[in-house]
């Protein structure tokens, strides 16, 4: 495989969005194509370059992160997408797989937490 092939890979890893919750108003779809950089309004996908993945797992969640270089202000963010595996119990049954959570993190290049984005 390609290296292009592997970046183009990536890009499929990140959902499309997430979710901001609103307080008592319900949730609010947000892109996750745009860059979060501070001081930079990019929200064109075709700038943003997915460009290595880490991933890590335990029993409690699964934790992949994006490292994502937006060719409009040339600065490289990280997007961490932490998967918390056991929420709540299912209320279909008890064979039913606990419920998980989805929690989009941007991170700097050094992994400075810049916020939480939302939930996908």
């Amino acid at each position: 495989m390609t290296d292009q092939a592997d970046k183009e890979d990536l890009r499929y890893e990140i959902p499309t969005h997430a979710f901001i919750a609103l307080a008592r108003r319900g949730m609010e779809k947000i892109s996750l194509d745009q860059c979060f950089l501070k001081n930079c309004d990019n929200n064109n996908p075709k700038l943003l370059e997915p460009f290595k993945k880490e991933e890590f797992e335990d029993d409690q969640k699964h934790v992949k992160k994006i490292y994502v270089k937006c060719k409009k202000c040339n600065g490289i963010y990280i997007l961490k997408l932490e998967t918390i595996k056991r929420v709540a119990k299912s209320t279909k049954g008890e064979n039913q797989e606990p419920l998980s959570m989805g929690i989009v993190y941007a991170l700097d290049e050094d992994g400075n937490n810049l916020g939480h984005i939302g939930y996908f």
